[in-house]
């Protein structure tokens, strides 16, 4: 665990990067330069791709990780691997084209926008989906390879960069929005392409067809694990977008509008949980080595170091963002502070699954898989009922409610499972501090204000908070993995 920390740590690095250009984008840049539907639309577009590339790579980006280990063989460029994937994953990117091409004018019907703009540019679209399935796939096999640094690279900076190069030529150059679209549409292109070159300077090749090996048991094995975990693989990616999605479906003429604005209060939930993302990058392939051994103490200790790291990060983080979100909010438009009450909730959501550390991937990873699979459709069908009867009471906060009530209920019967099942159980009294230390720190932090200037009172409650959270965690052992590095940092 402490080797996956030091390597993490540059995909930790890589995300808050990315993070911070991702807010500038979201929050402050496309509502200043696009009016609120043109900016929804962006949103939308990246929502619909997100969702159908996630049907369309039919769970190969675990099925990648889990197999791998099987396949492992670099002098026979790993029994052809990289080309059976790329394989379906074309054949999935253009099924998923086709259809969403074919129903491309119902779509807009639905979404009936008052401008007619996912009418008129609802088909880029398509090489979003192209763009989204390759990254998934390639990004899976990257994770194989134990490249997690360049797919993060990649997606995390490297897309938030040119999408804040773009906004920012928009705002100069004021270019014609179909222009606009079709370069934000090229980033997406542009990034997954650097995954291609990144493992073609890696070696890694296509090879014929026929120099594909793969045995019968072996690739059954396969198919049925890709089929039991398209769903898991499908909640992982698309929980925000099927909120974005929905909301765009049943808020009428000024959808678009409301979707810019949940993108945003979801960009904060982003803060506290890519901890998670960066973490889980590197260690989902360990976990499944160690299934592969059947090495439980390995796995206990991944799933018990996990747990500490990420909801010790994710209480500073949710403090962060909890106290200084109104003055976060005085950067936007008075119109989006619509989305205040929808940013707390989703930043609540986000904090409780950082709580449960590697719970879905090791699941996904064992040969239980089809319990994360039913729990994962669980998820997404409690998540578009839900939606369904609170965002046409509620608006976006309804979305917000939806996803926090439909996380908790799953990922309790997920603890629950590998409690009964496999007796792992991440949690000590000690845990219990961290929710604790949230609260009293909250309540204590919330009340400080110390001028009219928003910055300032962001750098003052940000500082409070790291001097009175941060030394309480070490003191405490929270998190031993994040208590040995800075111990370790000071040490030189």
């Amino acid at each position: 665990m402490g080797n996956l920390a030091r390597q993490a740590s540059y995909n930790f690095a890589l995300t808050y990067v990315g993070l911070l250009l991702g807010f500038l984008n979201i929050a402050i840049l496309y509502p200043r330069v696009l009016p609120d539907d043109q900016f929804g639309l962006t949103r939308l577009l990246v929502s619909v791709a997100t969702m159908a590339g996630a049907f369309a790579q039919f769970g190969l980006d675990n099925t990648i990780v889990r197999y791998f280990p099987y396949f492992r063989d670099v002098a026979r460029a790993h029994r052809g691997l990289l080309t059976l994937v790329s394989g379906v994953a074309l054949a999935g990117a253009l099924l998923a084209m086709l259809v969403l091409g074919l129903f491309h004018p119902w779509i807009s019907e639905v979404i009936g926008d008052k401008n007619g703009l996912y009418d008129e540019f609802g088909l880029l679209a398509l090489p979003l989906v192209l763009a989204e399935v390759f990254f998934l796939v390639l990004r899976g096999y990257s994770r194989s390879l134990h490249r997690t640094v360049p797919p993060t690279f990649l997606r995390e900076f490297l897309l938030r960069a040119l999408q804040t190069v773009l906004i920012g030529a928009q705002a100069v150059l004021h270019l014609p929005f179909g222009t606009f679209m079709v370069l934000f549409t090229a980033t997406f292109l542009i990034c997954t392409l650097g995954v291609v070159v990144d493992l073609w300077r890696q070696g890694e090749r296509l090879v014929p067809t026929a120099s594909v090996r793969v045995p019968k048991r072996l690739f059954q094995s396969m198919t049925r694990y890709s089929a039991y975990t398209v769903a898991a693989s499908i909640a992982s990616v698309v929980l925000g977008s099927l909120d974005q999605v929905m909301i765009g479906a049943l808020l009428g003429r000024e959808a678009l509008a409301q979707v810019g604005y949940y993108a945003v209060a979801f960009n904060f939930g982003a803060v506290v949980s890519a901890p998670m993302r960066a973490l889980g990058q590197l260690a989902i392939p360990m976990v499944a080595d160690a299934w592969k051994r059947r090495d439980m103490p390995a796995i206990q200790r991944m799933y018990e170091r996990t747990v500490s790291t990420q909801f010790t990060i994710g209480g500073f983080l949710f403090l962060m963002v909890w106290v200084n979100l109104g003055d976060l909010f005085t950067y936007l438009r008075p119109a989006f502070g619509a989305a205040y009450g929808t940013a707390i909730i989703i930043s609540v959501s986000s904090l409780l699954n950082m709580a449960v550390g590697l719970n879905a991937g090791i699941i996904t990873m064992s040969r239980n898989f089809r319990f994360d699979s039913a729990s994962s459709l669980l998820l997404l069908v409690c998540n578009a009922v839900l939606n369904w009867f609170l965002i046409q009471r509620m608006g976006i906060v309804g979305a917000a409610w939806s996803t926090l009530i439909s996380l908790a209920l799953v990922l309790g019967v997920r603890v629950w499972y590998l409690w009964s099942r496999f007796r792992l159980w991440p949690y000590t009294l000690r845990t219990l501090w961290v929710p604790l230390l949230v609260i009293v720190v909250g309540v204590g932090v919330t009340q400080v204000h110390v001028s009219d200037a928003a910055w300032l009172n962001i750098a003052v409650r940000s500082a409070i908070i790291a001097l009175v959270y941060g030394p309480l965690v070490v003191f405490l052992r929270l998190a031993p993995e994040v208590t040995d590095r800075v111990r370790a940092l000071f040490a030189r």
